[in-house]
């Protein structure tokens, strides 16, 4: 937990998003659970090659000042993050492996939705749910997530489908 809490504040103090981290001020409530599933895809499709953060009780448009989660009526701990992915129809019937853990930063509760590496990518929808398109590929590129109306550029649909056949690690 100590390495996690070092990684966490890290992000924080760089004051910016990026290819594998996303700040929220606070949890998604009912009007925003598309950008829910739709955020855990494109982390779980990050172009790092690593776990993803979206990190819940930071306030980008307030210096990046942390809030207090542990109150929030929309908060989810892990077993309500896997039941929420579960009712998705994912191709192949793989989802995303997701977990939340809770740490204390300057008296602070922040949660933080932790999306597992993998290579089973490109994760994607057969079919369409909560606004989020099926058979579009997100991705997550530098700070940016590709467009809920889009799918990925070809490059970086192709890199996942490497990266699930194994072509991307040295022999």
């Amino acid at each position: 937990m100590q390495e996690l809490t070092r990684v966490i504040a890290s992000l924080i103090n760089l004051h910016q998003e990026g290819a594998y981290w996303d700040f929220k001020r606070e949890w998604y409530d009912d009007k925003h659970v598309t950008d829910l599933l739709h955020d855990v895809i494109c982390m779980s499709n990050n172009m790092e090659n690593r776990d993803a953060y979206i990190i819940i009780g930071v306030d980008e448009e307030d210096n990046y000042a942390l809030r207090d989660v542990s109150g929030g009526p929309h908060r989810r701990n892990t077993e309500k993050m896997v039941t929420f992915l579960r009712d998705k129809k994912f191709a192949g019937d793989i989802r995303p492996i997701v977990r939340v853990e809770t740490l204390l930063l300057s008296g602070c509760n922040i949660d933080i939705i932790i999306i597992q590496n993998s290579t089973n990518t490109p994760y994607y929808l057969r079919e369409r749910s909560l606004g989020v398109f099926a058979y579009n590929i997100y991705t997550r590129v530098q700070d940016t997530n590709t467009p809920i109306n889009a799918s990925a550029d070809i490059h970086h649909v192709e890199y996942l489908w490497k990266k699930r056949f194994g072509l991307i690690v040295p022999p």
